[in-house]
């Protein structure tokens, strides 16, 4: 079982073009740990781990429990065109993108009042 989810997250982690560090930040994980969880030599992986990655990963935690896992995205089309758009510049370049975009929307969001 764990060699499967060791497959799963490497292929989806590879499918999105993102590394073992990107992954593990995303996570709350160490690089470590999940380079082990995707070899599967880890002997037993809680929920609360699969979550996490499930998470960083944007698939449903079943997913990667799967022996033939497939990997579709719960987002709308607009950001599916987005994804697609940044993944025609090479990594770095689609990287300061997100940035830039992150921090365009962050300066948009309400500001909200502490009691």
């Amino acid at each position: 079982m764990n060699k499967t989810i060791g497959k799963n997250i490497t292929t989806r982690r590879h499918q999105l073009k993102m590394t073992q560090e990107q992954l593990a930040e995303l996570s709350n994980l160490s690089v470590n740990y999940i380079s082990k969880i995707e070899r599967g030599t880890t002997p037993n992986i809680s929920a609360k781990t699969l979550y996490r990655l499930a998470k960083g990963l944007n698939v449903p935690m079943e997913n990667l429990l799967k022996e033939e896992a497939t990997y579709t995205t719960n987002i709308g089309p607009y950001q599916q065109q987005l994804e697609t758009f940044l993944n025609q510049y090479p990594r770095e370049e689609a990287e300061q993108l997100s940035k830039s975009i992150l921090k365009l929307l962050k300066s948009q969001l309400p500001i909200t009042k502490e009691s």
